[in-house]
């Protein structure tokens, strides 16, 4: 049974003014939420929910500070999170590589955060979690990257050929 639905990659340009904003440079363009968030920023969890019996320490938002998702189990630096959809069942799976955060929320230079949807799994986090960090997941995640349609390189190429038009 495929539990990986989906995939997004950001990553952390060089340089970039804003300390916590990822670009998005590949995906399965799959998940029309996703489809809107060409980029997101990942830092200190300040979206509050009442009544919840666990904060996470980050959260992923988007736009004008539109909240996407808390990221729990958030020692990114380990290379695996995870978080939900919000108004949806839908979990998302996080696999970093380069990933640190300096004291000011400031996110390395090529951090890379791997988003994988999978879709009505929210109520199985803990389940579907371990396996993404017993490496029962691996054939999944190399199968949904084969499906990967927008990659960095489409954008490059569209923005050349539009300003050579």
């Amino acid at each position: 049974m495929k539990l990986i639905n989906d995939y997004y990659r950001y990553e952390r340009e060089q340089n970039q003014k804003s300390k916590g904003r990822l670009n998005c440079t590949a995906s399965t363009k799959s998940y029309p939420d996703f489809e809107t968030k060409s980029f997101v920023y990942i830092g200190e969890n300040s979206h509050t929910k009442a009544g919840i019996k666990r904060k996470s320490d980050l959260a992923m938002t988007s736009g004008a500070g539109k909240h996407v998702t808390s990221i729990y189990k958030p020692n990114m630096e380990s290379g695996f999170a995870f978080g939900d959809v919000k108004g949806t069942t839908d979990l998302l799976l996080f696999v970093t590589t380069n990933f640190s955060m300096s004291a000011d929320g400031t996110i390395a230079d090529g951090a890379i955060v791997e988003v994988y949807i999978c879709r009505g799994k929210k109520f199985d986090k803990n389940a579907v979690y371990c396996l993404l960090t017993d490496g029962e997941l691996n054939n999944e995640i190399a199968d949904i990257k084969e499906t990967v349609t927008k990659t960095v390189t489409d954008t490059v190429t569209k923005t050349v050929t539009t300003k050579n038009t």
